[in-house]
């Protein structure tokens, strides 16, 4: 069960989710399968559980204005050059896989094998967190996140 700050669990009801939530993977992973990504076990059961969200929550540095991030693989795939993936791979050192879109599309949502969390745009990449729910925490109450050197 993940836990979430009482703002956080708000935010995801908003968009349609639920604790008990298990969505169908398969066109996920069809996807994500023909770009070449590696799919493991922890990323198919983010997925599952929140894959399809789109979530609206405040900007963390801009007052009155909304941010928001989508767990959307397929369509992810589509807008990103997975060129750019395998350089954010070769710089933490472990294959990425991707799982979606944040800050307004800017950035790429990417999860390693182990759950940590990344968002890139260009030479910039970050960690978002040490699991999904770690991350949707970080991205909805605004914490900051480290960037990858």
């Amino acid at each position: 069960m993940a836990v979430f700050s009482a703002e956080t669990r708000a935010l995801l009801k908003q968009s349609g989710w639920s604790e008990d939530r298990c969505v169908d993977t398969s066109e996920y992973e069809k996807s994500l399968q023909s770009e070449g990504y590696s799919l493991y076990e922890v990323v198919l059961d983010f997925l599952k559980r929140f894959g399809g969200l789109l979530v609206v929550y405040p900007h963390h540095r801009v007052k009155d204005e909304k941010d928001q991030f989508y767990i959307n693989p397929t369509v992810a795939v589509v807008d990103i050059d997975s060129g750019w993936v395998e350089k954010y791979s070769e710089r933490i050192g472990v294959p990425l896989c991707l799982i979606g879109q944040a800050f307004s599309y800017h950035m790429t949502l990417m999860m390693d094998s182990n759950g940590g969390v990344y968002a890139g745009y260009d030479d910039t990449l970050i960690r978002i967190g040490n699991s999904g729910s770690d991350a949707i925490e970080a991205l909805c109450s605004g914490r900051d996140m480290p960037e990858v050197p």
